[in-house]
């Protein structure tokens, strides 16, 4: 690939010198704001063929062969504004993505420079293994990347104060809530309470008349997930300790399954499970929401930065619906974010810290690498709105569009598959006006109670579906399990999170 970036730069640069003038710049984003030129900031470097090369990698989930025509273009672009950094674009298939990185992230043979651990690894695991460079010094080199990110949101990929990476931008709110098929909560008369906040007592009125509307169906799929409704489980899915009411004006780290907020959800499971609420045989089924395109359910627990954004992302599953929310969107621990790091066998972290920035800010260099080019890759509606072209999909489109959440700031692209154009500008809006707690950022490092967090999770595993699920008692069975937890070492955990979260909060 550097040597067709060589071969391209060659004749890159004799056609400007014929032209006398500087390349054409590629179409804008219709999302661009004033762009930012990196030359200007970093010192103009007049002969591109002497600039460096950084590589990235992306994730198609199919062989694609147009990565040097993609490159090329982009490539062209950056040589059009005096970027001083070129790209080097490597695709990695997906199935080998945790052999191949650990590769490219300890050899200096074929190294990658900038990476993100998206689908790869957690963020303290990259760091652990020493995979990455801390990021602060050179963060303040570029103050529009904090400006796109949000000052408020950098902590999603600090550890103990020192910037690691660069959280992907996307959307970091959110809220929990109900969906429920569209034709049916107009059969039943509760479509005009789209995007009320519910109670627990009022959802469950509307599901049992659900339920006697279409007795043939069930209405909660995932009970797990009501668990973490009103609870920061600081992005512990085991639930080993969590903050009360989202994290707001609290620190504390509580035993959940020892909580009042515990106990009042299992009465409300014990309700649906007696009403017919749930999937049959919840304990032995796969639990996904795919029932709701088949019409096995009516509805399902489910959320999003705002109603808008729920409605678009579940309309997938063939059915229009109403969207009930259970709480307002707000960022807390649980909130999570991936992250662009600088590798540590990267030769050049100065040019990969500029094309960084570049993928932060600029709408032509992001939408080149998350989309492709237009009308090969993807093509433009009359609202601005991107689609596959004709005849192409995800297996066919031989580029990786359509997967803009993977790269560093996808709200720089053009919306896809949706026909509403503000798509993204709801989706920064929603980060901007939404509430963050103090604890934003924190991740739990349980390596120091390995024994204790593993065997607390076999304890979980035994005993939550069944109890959230109402298939054993819950007054019979929870104090047993809650006394499982305890010889298992639940408390420890939660000491040792505390004393983590205590850190944090105080490094901040």
């Amino acid at each position: 690939m550097k040597k067709i970036i060589g071969l391209f730069l060659a004749a890159a640069m004799s056609g400007l010198l014929l032209a006398g003038c500087v390349a054409p710049a590629a179409e804008k984003n219709s999302n661009d704001g004033e762009k930012v030129s990196i030359a200007e900031m970093e010192g103009t470097i007049t002969d591109s063929l002497e600039w460096p090369t950084v590589t990235f990698a992306i994730l198609p989930t199919q062989e694609i062969t147009d990565v040097d025509l993609v490159v090329d273009k982009l490539n062209e672009y950056l040589v059009s504004i005096d970027a001083g950094v070129l790209a080097d674009i490597v695709p990695i298939e997906f199935g080998n993505l945790s052999t191949t990185m650990t590769l490219m992230l300890s050899s200096s043979d074929t190294p990658i420079d900038i990476f993100t651990n998206m689908f790869y690894s957690t963020m303290i695991d990259v760091v652990n293994n020493e995979q990455c460079i801390p990021l602060d010094d050179y963060i303040k080199k570029y103050p529009e990347i904090v400006n796109v990110i949000g000052e408020e949101y950098l902590p999603f990929a600090q550890i103990s104060g020192i910037q690691y990476g660069l959280p992907v931008v996307g959307a970091y709110s959110g809220f929990s809530g109900y969906a429920l098929r569209e034709d049916i909560a107009n059969e039943i008369g509760v479509a005009d309470r789209d995007g009320e906040v519910l109670t627990y007592d009022e959802l469950t009125e509307i599901l049992l008349k659900a339920k006697e509307a279409h007795p043939e169906m069930c209405f909660i799929i995932n009970s797990v997930t009501g668990c973490n409704t009103n609870i920061d489980t600081m992005g512990d899915s085991t639930l080993q300790g969590v903050l009360l009411n989202r994290g707001l004006d609290t620190s504390e780290v509580v035993n959940y399954y020892e909580s009042e907020e515990f106990l009042s959800y299992l009465r409300y499971t014990k309700k649906w499970k007696d009403a017919g609420l749930f999937l049959e045989d919840p304990l032995n089924q796969t639990i996904d929401n795919s029932y709701l395109k088949t019409g096995v359910a009516g509805g399902e627990f489910f959320g999003g930065y705002s109603i808008e954004d729920a409605k678009t992302s579940i309309s997938t599953y063939g059915y229009e619906f109403t969207i009930f929310k259970l709480n307002e969107p707000l960022v807390n621990a649980s909130s999570s974010s991936s992250a662009y790091f600088i590798s540590s066998v990267c030769k050049n972290p100065d040019a990969a810290m500029k094309m960084l920035a570049l993928l932060y800010t600029d709408p032509v260099v992001a939408t080149y690498v998350a989309q492709g080019i237009k009308d090969i890759h993807y093509v433009l509606d009359e609202n601005g709105c991107s689609w596959y072209p004709a005849g192409k999909e995800l297996t066919t489109v031989n580029w990786c569009a359509g997967s803009q959440f993977y790269f560093p700031n996808k709200t720089l692209t053009y919306p896809f598959e949706t026909s509403n154009p503000n798509y993204y500008k709801d989706m920064i809006k929603s980060n901007q006006d939404c509430q963050v707690t103090d604890a934003v950022g924190f991740v739990f490092d349980s390596s120091e109670v390995y024994d204790e967090y593993s065997a607390v999770s076999t304890v979980i595993d035994e005993y939550l579906k069944a109890l959230v699920y109402a298939e054993i008692d819950y007054e019979s069975y929870l104090p047993e399990f809650q006394q499982e937890l305890r010889d298992a070492g639940i408390e420890k955990v939660i000491d040792a999170k505390q004393e983590q979260l205590n850190k944090f909060l105080e490094s901040k």
